[in-house]
């Protein structure tokens, strides 16, 4: 191998036979030595300007001198391309690394082509193969002269551009770069680049911080900044795309139109299913619109983390993304205003400050929240569909709005409004298996937008949904459990408080408390029927179980859903279980029969445990049931 511009010969050292000598000249010989680059056997360099596909144009190194090419280069052939010289590409083009003198004038026309690069990319000064330059050249079209001009990067894992071989000084050079080494590989990046745009097409983009520099300076990817061919305001594209991830450990800068602190990038897109990994902890991207679309992750060594944010005056600070995970043991400051479609997880012990942030969970597919102790400011659920999961108890510190949506709680607990300084407002929507409902300085006067809790009986279908209407206690605490149990007692067979038998009663039920317990005030309270067995609406009670419930029963009404009433007193709510009951025998609720769909065969149906009932319930019927109801026989819906 040959080694050029080597100021310091070991010819020209005068060792003498003691160690002393030795020592001296070995640190002679670092002191002095400069960086330089070695051409490989095989490598091409220039001969002359001309076309990539010219033989004519290159010269091949044997190991000894360099001899004219025979055929053009590829991907397993380095290229250096020569001081004065310009390579023009009539066609796609491979190679391995990329050597270009920083000099001025333009070294290679790509002409609308693209040229894959399987090593790394540097500059050099003085003769082909010169030493690296990190100025890297910064004349009219120094690469490429058009937007479908392109270097790709291919190939296995390694460091594409090393530092101090490269800059992003080249505000004019007119192409694109795209990093496609291909799943599993990882490029890295120790310098900085400027082009007019990027794509990770696949595998992983690694950008790397300066760690030798008291400053740690990011190594930044930014974008042409010639204002009068495009324009003065944001400009260039960063996108990662599906199946490909971003990585970088960098503060300030990952991504800009230039470092001037006025110029930021046009856009800044993660599409679906890729992956933007941020490990430092205050990272920006100066980007005028953002497109999140994939899973930004956070990952810090340090912590606190701050949100991805933007400082730029043209820049905009990223407020709607897809999924968000936290890795690590460093909690993440979430921003004020945050809106997601997808997950929020957090996969480490770091955990999510989120006591300043108005959350918005929203979009048409199913979402997972896994956070220890997942402490909200606000949080507004507007689901088109799919259904939102909670994986930990959830605190909304003042205002939860419910406008649409599916929220299934996993068995844990919902506290609303803890600071007593918001509220609850409900449009349309349901809860699953939540466990318990804790509902903090509750409003002077309860109705149907904040009083509606919206549960989901699971064990027997349909809505069991819960509504207070009237004047709470002041400043009051509502608490709400509900317990489902399948099915529903046929056999009740008590007396209510005006003496009505009820003969049927769901088994699940509510419990119910309010914290301080003033006064005598009275309030209507209402449980959904949806989904059961009704003859008539006026048949439904709201009972408590197994014996006279205080207050006064009221028939039941349609609003939507089917509604049993009670109105009943705040002190006498809780120590009770409360449930829907029935009074007529065709208001059977959930039945516990099998039923022959085929109408002209003889079916029997009877209870379960086989046992006659008393007031003329069905004890065997030999007909469908469908065939003995009244003709007015529903089931809501």
């Amino acid at each position: 191998m040959d080694i050029f511009y080597n100021p310091l010969s070991l010819s020209g050292l005068h060792f003498q036979r003691t160690i002393y000598s030795i020592f001296l000249a070995v640190v002679s010989l670092l002191l002095f030595l400069n960086p330089c680059f070695g051409q490989e056997i095989g490598a091409y360099k220039t001969r002359n300007s001309g076309d990539f596909n010219q033989s004519s144009t290159w010269e091949v190194w044997d190991g000894t001198a360099w001899l004219p090419g025979t055929q053009k280069p590829g991907k397993e052939q380095d290229i250096y391309i020569d001081q004065s010289h310009s390579i023009r590409l009539l066609g796609n083009e491979a190679a391995k690394s990329v050597f270009i003198h920083a000099g001025s004038g333009q070294k290679l026309n790509l002409n609308g082509y693209n040229l894959d690069v399987y090593g790394s990319l540097a500059a050099f000064t003085n003769a082909a193969p010169g030493r690296p330059n990190p100025g890297a050249g910064s004349s009219q079209n120094w690469i490429g002269n058009s937007s479908s001009s392109s270097l790709t990067f291919k190939g296995t894992s390694r460091v594409i551009v090393e530092k101090n071989s490269w800059s992003g000084e080249t505000t004019r050079s007119r192409f694109a770069v795209i990093f496609d080494p291909g799943p599993g590989q990882v490029l890295t990046l120790m310098a900085p680049m400027k082009a007019l745009s990027f794509r990770v097409r696949s595998g992983t983009l690694d950008q790397k911080r300066d760690r030798t520099s008291s400053s740690a300076s990011c190594f930044t990817l930014s974008f042409n900044t010639e204002n009068s061919v495009f324009g003065a305001g944001p400009f260039g594209d960063f996108t990662v795309e599906s199946g490909a991830t971003f990585r970088s450990e960098c503060n300030a800068n990952l991504i800009n139109r230039s470092a001037s602190g006025l110029s930021s990038a046009l856009l800044f897109e993660l599409q679906r299913e890729g992956r933007l990994v941020l490990q430092g902890t205050r990272p920006t991207i100066e980007a005028n619109q953002f497109r999140l679309d994939g899973t930004v992750i956070f990952e810090g060594s340090q912590g606190p983390i701050s949100f991805l944010s933007s400082t730029y005056p043209n820049s905009s600070r990223p407020s709607e993304l897809r999924h968000l995970e936290l890795l690590g043991a460093h909690p993440l400051q979430l921003p004020v205003a945050l809106s997601l479609k997808g997950d929020l997880l957090q996969q480490g012990t770091g955990t999510f400050k989120g006591t300043d942030t108005h959350l918005t969970l929203s979009g048409e597919e199913d979402q997972l929240l896994i956070g220890s102790n997942l402490d909200l400011n606000s949080l507004t659920v507007d689901k088109s569909g799919g259904t939102m999961h909670f994986q930990q108890d959830l605190v909304v510190e003042r205002q939860f709005t419910l406008t649409k949506g599916a929220l299934d709680f996993h068995g844990n607990a919902l506290q609303l409004n803890k600071s007593g300084l918001g509220g609850y407002r409900y449009s349309k929507g349901s809860w699953r298996n939540l466990a318990l409902l804790s509902y903090g300085g509750l409003p002077l006067l309860l109705d149907e937008h904040n009083a509606t809790f919206p549960f989901e009986d699971l064990a027997n279908g349909g809505q069991r949904w819960l509504k207070f209407l009237g004047s709470p206690p002041a400043a009051g605490e509502l608490r709400i459990e509900f317990v489902e149990e399948k099915g529903a007692n046929h056999d009740a067979n008590f007396q209510d408080v005006d003496g009505t038998t009820i003969l049927y009663q769901l088994n699940s039920y509510f419990k119910i408390s309010v914290d301080p317990v003033l006064g005598e005030g009275e309030l209507e309270l209402r449980m959904a029927a949806d989904s059961l067995l009704i003859d008539k609406v006026e048949d439904l009670r709201l009972v408590k179980r197994g014996q006279a419930g205080p207050g006064t029963p009221l028939h039941g009404v349609t609003e939507n859903f089917p509604w049993a009433r009670r109105r009943v007193k705040w002190a006498d709510l809780p120590g009770h279980e409360w449930t829907i009951g029935s009074y007529r025998e065709a208001t059977v609720l959930p039945l516990r029969t099998n039923i022959t769909p085929n109408p002209r065969e003889s079916s029997p149906f009877q209870n379960t445990d086989g046992i006659p009932r008393r007031y003329g319930k069905f004890k065997s019927l030999p007909l469908n049931i469908l065939n003995c109801l009244p003709k007015d026989f529903r089931r809501f819906p």
